[in-house]
């Protein structure tokens, strides 16, 4: 099926065995945060650019047999996401990369990526033909990476640069890398969706269409509603 557009996503620091992290270790770094998701839209991040998703499935080799071509190896894909978004909070990106905060305003940048830093990513398009029905893309945990940044000065325009994030997703046991929610069948359910992608955070809002997510640098709510 195709899709339309994007709406926005959700982001949350999961452990090793893909649980949702809360409180100061979690993606909002806040005591009082029992959710822990932060929702990427336009209101806490100026909104989502785009989501390239790539490498879901792996390439097919040829078997022959007497003769023929009689089989199609299948190959595994190593699944990666592209997420680009307009503004994200600072403390909010470098805790989706691993970065080590020292404390006075810096985060380290230290050649590597953090491997032990897994963020799960949930994104929100929509039907092709018929916006009022989303499409929902769920990746159970990943690594995050920024390879390089690059600032120009304004001239004539501005050159204003957007948070590009790459996900190396891992897979969780038999469950793959994630998984496609298409919200009009008569089957899909928004609260085991996100039980799904972001098992065990807590908080009585954690996944309801009301449930909110505060970044500490714009100290303001987002909600997470319909």
């Amino acid at each position: 099926m195709a899709t339309l557009g994007i709406k926005r996503a959700w982001v949350a620091r999961v452990d090793q065995n893909f649980k949702v992290i809360t409180g100061v270790n979690g993606i909002n770094g806040q005591a009082s945060d029992t959710d822990g998701r932060f929702l990427i839209d336009e209101s806490s991040s100026q909104g989502v650019a785009s989501a390239n998703m790539t490498n879901l499935q792996g390439a097919l080799s040829d078997i022959y047999g007497s003769n023929k071509l009689v089989y199609k190896s299948a190959a595994k894909g190593n699944a990666q996401t592209v997420l680009t978004v307009n503004h994200l909070p600072a403390d909010v990106k470098q805790r989706m990369l691993g970065a080590v905060d020292d404390g006075r305003g810096g985060y380290s940048i230290n050649g590597k990526a953090n491997s032990n830093n897994r963020i799960a990513l949930l994104v929100e398009s929509s039907d092709a033909f018929d916006i009022t029905q989303p499409v929902y893309f769920g990746f159970y945990a990943g690594i995050v990476t920024e390879a390089s940044e690059n600032v120009a000065t304004n001239d004539a325009s501005e050159k204003r640069t957007q948070d590009a994030l790459t996900f190396g997703h891992l897979e969780r046991g038999d469950d793959g890398f994630g998984k496609r929610y298409f919200s009009w069948l008569s089957n899909f359910d928004k609260t085991k969706m996100m039980n799904d992608i972001f098992p065990s955070a807590s908080g009585t809002s954690a996944y309801s269409n009301t449930s909110t997510s505060t970044a500490s640098t714009t100290a303001s709510t987002t909600t997470a509603s319909n």
